[in-house]
């Protein structure tokens, strides 16, 4: 009876899966969030040398580094196994970046925080506000009105402390937002929203030079 049990028992460890962890998002060092980004290293007049670092993160193989132009929207990668690297980007241009965790074992990607920087040009001349930072609600946050109404709140950074207004979008199709408030020159409104449905929005700032930016779209459910 006891060899039994025992080759029970073997044979239920040999059929248990070994657990592989997700692989965690890496913490972001520099170039700083919301910075002008003065370390880099001129390469002629058009382009200038990013460095870009990070911290370890557990269960990870490898890195992949996205950095994206803001004016375009379009994204440049790049894999390392250590924890920096480099990337020859255009000058006088803003950008955003984040860090993707990748695990030869898994197919999730821990994905970084996402900082954006400003690379100076050959002028020192009008800088583009920052994408706005959307604070309240939190992302896929459920929040509940009171008397049908929730202020939505966020942050904006400009390097010439020039932002004259802000306009507001919302709406419940991420592609089809309508535009709430114009012109805003503070950083809240009062929404009327309707309960229980699924909403997103997003923030367009607004210098004193004309230059505009705007935010990631923010998504979050209001409750019964």
């Amino acid at each position: 009876m006891k060899k039994y049990c025992l080759l029970f028992l073997l044979i239920l460890v040999s059929c248990i899966k070994e657990v592989i962890p997700d692989p965690e998002p890496a913490m972001l060092l520099g170039p700083l969030n919301n910075n002008n980004c003065n370390t880099a290293i001129v390469v002629n007049d058009q382009q200038s040398q990013v460095n870009f670092s990070w911290q370890e993160a557990q269960h990870t193989d490898e890195y992949e580094l996205v950095v994206r132009d803001l004016l375009t929207n379009t994204d440049a990668k790049k894999n390392s196994i250590r924890l920096f690297t480099s990337m020859v980007l255009e000058r006088g241009k803003q950008y955003s970046w984040w860090v993707n965790s990748l695990s030869d074992q898994k197919e999730t990607v821990g994905k970084s925080e996402i900082w954006t920087f400003y690379l100076e040009g050959l002028q020192n001349s009008s800088h583009f506000p920052f994408p706005a930072k959307l604070i309240s609600p939190e992302n896929n946050a459920q929040v509940s009105l009171e008397n049908g109404a929730f202020t939505l709140r966020w942050e904006g950074v400009d390097l010439d402390d020039d932002i004259i207004s802000y306009d507001i979008y919302i709406g419940t199709d991420p592609d089809e937002l309508q535009l709430r408030v114009e012109n805003h020159t503070i950083n809240s409104i009062s929404a009327n929203l309707m309960a229980d449905q699924i909403y997103y929005w997003k923030v367009t700032t607004r210098d004193d030079e004309g230059n505009v930016s705007n935010s990631l779209v923010g998504s979050f459910r209001t409750t019964l």
